[in-house]
């Protein structure tokens, strides 16, 4: 089906605070039909506070969120007919089988008997797990067991799909095969918001990224686009094998002599996101770089170049945030 152009979600200047912390500031962003969007944001940064509100588990202070245009504040019951919700922690009984798992989430959604029954067939069948339906719970393995926490999420025909670190614990094997089930999904015309920590998971599902730090939206936009952001290189340099803040403070100069942004440090160098996408080659950059170097004097033991990733286009938007707000 491909994304429909009306949005299924819809957060609005979405605030929350708990006594003098901030939580949520302003948050704002859209997701259509057929779309995934990642969520993207350090412990702290107000993921959590969001999906609570998103899904009615609390209210939000000020500004709106509406699920296939219902109210998640003024109308829970119609967002909750809605949206399919699946957390970091399982919700499954370990001692039903999966079948009983799926007909005891049914009875929650009130759906009639005969629908359950149809549509937990369907569902296990599509999510690969027919042959285990009559085993309990227990049994399953952690990807069988993310599964069935779908299929519950889905049983309802939501529209709308929240996952909170859907493939957290499951092997390389058990992930890609989630994936390609989101992805179905996204295809048949739902809108998924996709919370996670997994830079790899948003780069292979997401169409969107929203970076989250301190309860404000420090960047969104494609992978592509928060990288193209950042700049067409990364340069990496080091002044000795162990170096010390002063030398990493020197490197900065250095970088920002060039019109570079200081990533944050990696235990064994420090590294510059350098701008102007046209100059192709990198090499531009550490040649500039080895000649600020030699005219200040300083000695470079480690030079080199590569692409930024989504991580670098994370770590520099949600750090800067967090330096605003200081």
């Amino acid at each position: 089906m491909g994304m429909s152009a009306a949005p299924l979600l819809c957060v609005r200047d979405a605030r929350k605070r708990y006594g003098t912390v901030d939580a949520l500031c302003g948050v704002s962003f859209e997701i259509a039909g057929g779309e995934v969007m990642a969520l993207l944001g350090p412990n702290g940064a107000g993921k959590s506070t969001l999906i609570r509100s998103l899904t009615t588990l609390q209210k939000l202070d000020s500004g709106s969120a509406e699920v296939a245009g219902a109210d998640v504040g003024a109308n829970p019951s119609a967002a909750r007919r809605a949206f399919g919700y699946a957390g970091q922690e399982s919700a499954l009984d370990k001692l039903l089988t999966g079948s009983e798992m799926l007909r005891f989430q049914a009875g929650l959604a009130h759906l009639p008997r005969v629908e359950a029954s149809s549509r937990g067939k369907e569902l296990l069948q599509r999510f690969g797990l027919a042959e285990a339906a009559d085993r309990a719970v227990e049994t399953y393995s952690g990807g069988m067991k993310r599964r069935l926490d779908l299929a519950c999420a889905l049983l309802h025909r939501p529209r709308v799909l929240i996952l909170d670190e859907p493939s957290s614990g499951l092997d390389y094997e058990a992930r890609r095969g989630l994936w390609a089930l989101l992805a179905g999904l996204a295809r048949d015309g739902v809108a998924i918001l996709l919370a996670t920590h997994d830079f790899e998971e948003a780069e292979s599902l997401a169409h969107r990224c929203v970076l989250l730090a301190r309860g404000r939206v420090a960047g969104s936009g494609s992978a592509q686009e928060l990288r193209d952001a950042l700049g067409a290189w990364v340069v990496t340099a080091a002044v000795r094998s162990a170096p010390r803040a002063e030398d990493r403070a020197l490197l900065h100069e250095l970088f920002s002599a060039l019109g570079g942004t200081p990533l944050p440090e990696s235990p064994d160098s420090a590294e510059c996101a350098m701008a102007a996408p046209e100059r192709a080659d990198g090499r531009v950059w550490t040649d500039a770089l080895r000649e600020e170097a030699a005219r200040r004097g300083v000695v470079l033991t480690a030079l080199g170049q590569r692409r930024p990733t989504l991580q670098d286009a994370y770590l520099a938007a949600t750090r800067g945030a967090a330096e605003e707000v200081r």
